[in-house]
């Protein structure tokens, strides 16, 4: 037998080209939301590092025979 068949309808998908299809209006607009998108989004990491510096996990000391010998060793 044959591969199986393909359909011939296919859907070509093209490129959208920015530069050519948007308006000055669209352009403008378009970067003003991706501006503000970028500026939350610094916010946020810089709001979650602060978090992560200020909740750091605390280790407990270890308890058990080893480490009772490790502190009695050293």
């Amino acid at each position: 037998m044959c591969s199986s068949p393909k359909s011939s309808r296919a859907v070509k998908k093209s490129a959208i080209n920015f530069n050519d299809e948007l308006t000055q209006e669209q352009r403008l607009r378009f970067a003003a939301k991706a501006n503000l998108a970028q500026e939350r989004r610094a916010q946020r990491e810089a709001t979650n590092k602060r978090y992560e510096k200020k909740h750091t996990p605390v280790k407990k000391p270890a308890t058990g025979l080893f480490s009772w010998l490790q502190q009695l060793v050293s």
